[in-house]
């Protein structure tokens, strides 16, 4: 046998037997990126919290409390009356349409709408709402509008009534029955 080609293959052999670098292999690469990203996640979620403004907690609870009396004697006065409302939200032409139904002249007159952002207090709106008709209302909505499931107040309030609910905004048209 050629020596030249003998030395050649046990050259060849040794490079084979000799291990990889570290950093060449997998194994420390895989277990580097658990702790890793661990880290980056761990940022990321610091971030958000210190962003994101808590708007769940609420700093005068004890008069919150308080208002819900007054809200069951509103929402009584509206029953009393026979209020109901039927509540269209178009996405497409910023628009709130309000269909109002009673038994009686007292429930009419000037109307607003606060819609409630389920999480975030800075989305909340307050519309006053214009008549366009007979016991039929509008207001215009922003284009940037959430499209999230609101918490929806409408309200007379020098007629001392009000009514509430859910309206789902995540398509392009809503609608709800407030009775």
């Amino acid at each position: 046998m050629n020596p030249d080609l003998q030395k050649n293959k046990a050259t060849h052999t040794a490079d084979e037997l000799l291990p990889r670098p570290w950093y060449r292999q997998f194994w420390p690469w895989f277990l580097i990126s658990i702790p890793l990203a661990t880290i980056l996640a761990s940022i990321v979620t610091i971030n958000l919290a210190i962003d994101s403004e808590d708007g769940l907690v609420v700093d005068n609870y004890y008069r919150k409390g308080l208002a819900i009396h007054l809200d069951a004697e509103a929402l009584q006065r509206a029953r009393n009356l026979g209020v109901e409302a039927d509540i269209r939200i178009s996405q497409a032409k910023h628009l709130l349409d309000l269909n109002l139904k009673t038994r009686s002249q007292l429930a009419q007159g000037r109307l607003q709408v606060a819609l409630r952002h389920p999480t975030q207090a800075h989305h909340d709106l307050l519309l006053d709402l214009v008549p366009v008709g007979p016991r039929h209302y509008r207001a215009e909505l922003p284009a940037d509008m959430a499209r999230v499931n609101w918490v929806i107040q409408l309200s007379a309030p020098e007629n001392g009534w009000q009514l509430h609910g859910r309206i789902d905004n995540n398509r392009g048209e809503a609608h709800l029955l407030l009775r």
